[in-house]
């Protein structure tokens, strides 16, 4: 028996050491609720938990962004539900427009509310917004770049790829002219010669004791509610309103294109005579003449294109569809090639998931009165409110294909937002399952090691007292 070194104390003192640390693990465990505490509980299971979490946190903020867009979707659609009901007040004016028991003055009133209303499209298109976003202006969809300033792409469907589409500009729309025999006299109109002009359907009366001037500003007035121009031309090109200087008179619409016409009727052959007007005269614009180049990036062969005055239409298998407008100087430097490219840049991207990638891209087209097709509608003959109804029919396909999309598009990001919710749960799950403290299996260890401790303190007690028993054989 030894007294220097109590070695049975030093042992018992090692235990309730190490009793004492597991107890502190255990009680830090139970209070923080977490089972990795520090990377030495776990190496592995610590850096695989952050990640995890960084995960999860990126779910859960991926979840926010899909409500953001589905509200961004909505937001536009309510825009173009607006735009919906505007078309069809458009279309019944349009419709009623088309009765000839109609006065003129009548249809000033008709026109005066389709012009209100084509405004009105403009005024929604330019302050339908989210966070202080333009939502139906066009800044929400793919940017194109044009090699020619005068002529740009105005749509690209989202089945265009990006690249650069090349077309040969052969030949320039033109506008429905007649040039009239008029020449500057100090005549009036006597009383055999008055009478009425018509132009494509919309009746001027020229009447007795008119001055020459004053009966084609009376022709400039009314034929400018039809769009058609009157104006007096030395070389047939510019335009003067002084009928005075005895220059070639011209008739010219406004439009470009094989659907613009000019139609003279006159009522009284001597009227014809005087004005230089002959009854029957036709005249029709031409559209613009373009071909494709076949390229790997762009344009394939099985590209089509349509003209309809300024406009190309470029359509494609799988739904491929570019839009493109040639202004009447497309020409100017005497090359029709142009290279039009298209980027992705523009549309708005909403962040779907936690990951770089994860995106869900918002093409939404510009929805103006002009990019519709209903910017210059006519109300001032039957034949002009027929062609408008033609043309809101198109702009109410229109607006309903681009709510459709918009509604698949609401209808992806609500499955996004499912799908992620699913996401964030397993993950979640997982994640509690390596990070978080068992507390009951947890408080059956600690009250393990509370009862190892207090066995310990009891043993150091006992090895104290056994040097003790070495003073009873001195002793003796």
């Amino acid at each position: 028996m030894r007294i220097n070194h109590n070695s049975l104390a030093l042992n018992a003192s090692d235990h309730f050491a190490t009793i004492n640390k597991n107890i502190a693990k255990s009680m830090e465990r139970l209070s923080s609720g977490y089972k990795i505490t520090s990377p030495a509980d776990d190496a592995a299971g610590l850096a695989i938990s952050v990640k995890m979490s960084s995960q999860i946190r990126g779910l859960d903020r991926a979840s926010l962004n899909s409500n953001d867009g589905i509200s961004v979707i909505q937001s536009a659609e309510g825009g173009m539900n607006e735009m919906h009901s505007i078309l069809t007040r458009m279309r019944e004016l349009a419709v009623q427009a088309a009765n000839d028991v109609n006065s003129e003055e009548d249809r000033d009133a008709i026109q005066e509310e389709i012009d209100s209303l084509a405004k009105e499209l403009d005024q929604i298109a330019e302050t339908t917004t989210f966070n202080e976003q333009e939502l139906l202006n066009g800044d929400l969809t793919r940017r194109t770049l044009s090699s020619n300033y005068n002529v740009q792409a105005t749509y690209v469907s989202e089945e265009v790829n990006e690249g650069v589409y090349e077309l040969e500009i052969t030949a320039m729309a033109t506008q429905a002219t007649i040039t009239t025999g008029f020449s500057y006299s100090g005549a009036t109109v006597t009383a055999e010669q008055e009478g009425t002009i018509t132009v494509n359907g919309f009746a001027v009366h020229i009447t007795e004791g008119m001055t020459m001037t004053q009966a084609f500003s009376e022709l400039q007035t009314h034929l400018a509610k039809i769009d058609v121009d009157v104006f007096a031309s030395a070389d047939g090109g510019a335009t003067q309103a002084d009928f005075t200087s005895g220059a070639s008179v011209m008739f010219r619409t406004q439009a470009y294109g094989s659907e613009e016409k000019l139609e003279i009727g006159v009522s009284n052959d001597q009227l014809g005579a005087l004005l230089g007007l002959t009854d029957g005269q036709v005249e029709y614009g031409t559209d613009c003449e373009a071909s494709l180049t076949v390229t790997d990036e762009g344009f394939t062969a099985s590209a089509t294109v349509d003209r309809k005055g300024n406009d190309l239409i470029v359509t494609d298998r799988n739904g491929f569809e570019m839009k493109i407008e040639a202004d009447a100087d497309a020409l100017d430097n005497g090359s029709g090639t142009v290279s039009i490219e298209v980027f992705s840049a523009g549309v708005m991207v909403i962040q779907t998931g936690a990951y770089s990638g994860d995106e869900v891209h918002l093409d939404i087209p510009r929805m103006n009165a002009k990019s519709l097709g209903v910017d210059n509608l006519i109300m001032y003959t039957q034949d002009y409110a027929a062609k408008a109804i033609e043309a809101i029919d198109e702009a109410v396909k229109m607006v309903s294909n681009i709510r459709s999309k918009m509604g698949a598009y609401e209808n992806r990001l609500e499955d996004v937002y499912s799908n992620l919710e699913v996401q964030e749960e397993s993950i979640t799950a997982a994640y509690s399952r390596m990070i978080d403290t068992d507390m009951a299996e947890e408080m059956t260890n600690y009250t393990q090691q509370d009862v190892l401790a207090q066995a310990a303190i009891s043993m150091m007690q006992k090895s104290n007292q056994r040097p003790e028993s070495i003073l009873q054989l001195l002793q003796n």
